[in-house]
């Protein structure tokens, strides 16, 4: 005999409506229900309201989660200015010119968590921007599958004015994604930036040299450090389905580092590309 429960869920089913499953009682009450758990895992969220609906920021100074920001930041700003010295004296490489025609100021680093793969919805963007001597990190979030349209409408805010974007595998993967789920949303953004993908240009310089040119490769031999915990990149989506359905900080926290952790190495691979820094692979 059917149960109750199911019998509604089953009905539900057949009336085209959503499942009645299980939830965690935050899920029906928005972000601020979850209390204390949000405060402890991202002690710099806040919830953000746009006329798209709601969605979760975190934005935060480098300098306040790496010791090492100081360092990165002057390395990140001589990168532009080394392009642009080389460009003045005409041998800046085809593929880096325009790195030449931003400033830090005009550049964002664009790092996204999707669900899956095309058609899935897109839940967590990282960005990383350069402002009044800082490199700020900005997470915007879809605490449920509902507030994708509002995490979209805040990209392309961002979006309209920058000059360069800069992403590992953006031109393949990333933006595409971006652009066809802000087609699915009616959301339009004049994406006049020009691109620069981390991954072509790593390609070029260090094919030969390494094993691969995935960003965890990259971050061992250049960066000098391994990940150690870090939530694996396929296991991402079902973490996501996991949180919707509980809406318990702690099971997303693993997917914000992860996107964080990527963002940061992009910023040392940039320099790392233009020469102005020591890798640890050439320091070996």
């Amino acid at each position: 005999m059917l149960s109750q429960d199911l019998r509604s869920r089953l009905s539900a089913l057949w009336r085209g409506q959503p499942s009645a499953v299980s939830r965690h009682p935050a899920a029906d009450h928005g972000l601020a229900a979850a209390g204390s758990e949000w405060v402890g895992c991202f002690p710099e969220a806040v919830p953000r309201q746009t006329d798209r609906g709601e969605l979760l920021v975190c934005d935060v100074a480098l300098r306040d989660i790496r010791w090492a920001a100081q360092r990165m930041t002057e390395r990140y700003l001589a990168a532009f200015e080394r392009a642009a010295h080389l460009a003045a004296s005409g041998s800046l490489p085809p593929h880096l010119e325009p790195l030449a025609s931003a400033t830090p100021e005009s550049a964002a680093l664009i790092d996204t968590e999707t669900a899956g793969f095309y058609g899935r919805p897109l839940f967590l963007v990282g960005t990383a921007t350069y402002s009044a001597g800082d490199i700020r990190l900005t997470q915007y979030f879809a605490a449920d599958y509902g507030q994708e349209a509002a995490v979209l409408s805040e990209l392309a805010r961002l979006l309209d004015g920058v000059a360069l974007l800069i992403s590992f595998n953006g031109k393949a993967f990333d933006w595409p994604f971006v652009r066809d789920r802000m087609v699915y949303h009616r959301l339009t953004c004049q994406a006049s930036f020009r691109h620069l993908d981390l991954l072509h240009l790593s390609r070029r310089r260090w094919r030969s040299r390494l094993p691969d040119c995935k960003l965890r490769t990259l971050e061992r031999y250049l960066c000098g450090r391994c990940r150690s915990g870090d939530i694996r990149s396929d296991e991402i989506p079902q973490r996501y389905h996991e949180f919707v359905r509980w809406q318990d900080p702690r099971l997303i926290a693993p997917v914000f580092h992860h996107n964080r952790l990527d963002i940061i190495t992009m910023i040392e691979l940039l320099p790392a590309l233009l020469g102005v820094a020591e890798t640890a692979m050439e320091g070996a």
